[in-house]
């Protein structure tokens, strides 16, 4: 019983999910309606939680799922569907709907759940001694990276590049926040967990640095003068106890978009009357 009640303590993924949809909702609320996009605002700075915490929760599902493929692929579609509503919002309802990057995070997950998936073969591989097998994985990482950019070249249309054959180099928030999410998955107790967490926060805030000083834009979504409150996900790790709680699949894949959509016409609309008021 006393072994069983110490397992129920802290916060289970359920839990986990609720507060990160809080504190994804805080920083898209000032995102898309207080700044309208133009400044920092404490609810981007407090809803630099979300994104670390939904990457740790992608690490978490991809080391329980049956299949990392079909994980990845369920990513992948939701993001092309995403992709391409607000490609059609964007440019039909621009008036009401305002015009946007790309901003779904999804195929950042999907590239984390992918090399997971590619890099754990890799060392099975290794481990058999299957040179064969373990080179046809190194070919499909290296792949995966030059394919987006050649496609892109040929058809020369970025934005549907974005949304069809997502490049690593160019996904939200960097391939730094891949190489954070796979660090997570093979580092297995909670205080090496917390040590990327840390390393990474300190990197995005010394890059900050180097890449402001140098007028330099590379992976500005990581290197930013905000990313680094990412830390903030720190206590989270050690109080999440590593249990699933309430079902809550497919929830986040409908919620996401929608709120964002909804908040993209809240914000236009605050523009629309303050306007209207001068």
């Amino acid at each position: 019983m006393e072994a069983n009640s110490l397992t129920q303590r802290g916060i289970n993924s359920f839990q986990l999910k609720l507060i990160g949809l809080l504190f994804m909702t805080l920083d898209h609320v000032a995102k898309y309606t207080i700044m309208l996009n133009m400044g920092n605002h404490i609810f981007n700075m407090i809803g630099r939680i979300a994104a670390p915490l939904f990457l740790y929760l992608i690490t978490v599902s991809a080391e329980h799922t049956r299949s990392k493929l079909k994980f990845v692929l369920r990513l992948y579609i939701t993001h092309v569907i995403i992709g391409f509503l607000t490609l059609f919002l964007g440019k039909v309802e621009p008036a009401f709907f305002g015009s946007y990057d790309q901003f779904s995070v999804l195929s950042t997950f999907a590239y984390v759940v992918f090399y997971i998936y590619t890099f754990e073969n890799i060392i099975i591989s290794r481990k058999k001694k299957d040179f064969l097998r373990m080179g046809s994985y190194i070919l499909l990482g290296v792949v995966s990276i030059i394919l987006p950019i050649i496609l892109l070249l040929f058809l020369q249309d970025e934005v549907l590049c974005s949304i069809l054959f997502p490049n690593i180099l160019t996904i939200p928030y960097s391939p730094l926040f891949v190489l954070m999410g796979i660090c997570w998955y093979f580092s297995k107790t909670k205080p090496k967990k917390a040590g990327v967490l840390l390393i990474f926060s300190f990197l995005s805030f010394g890059g900050n640095l180097v890449v402001s000083s140098l007028s330099s834009w590379v992976f500005f979504d990581f290197f930013n003068n905000i990313q680094f409150w990412m830390v903030l996900f720190l206590p989270f790790i050690f109080l999440y106890n590593g249990q699933k709680g309430k079902p809550m699949k497919y929830f986040f894949y409908i919620y996401y978009p929608l709120h964002v959509f909804l908040l993209m016409f809240m914000g236009q609309l605050l523009l629309y009357l303050s306007t209207d008021v001068h």
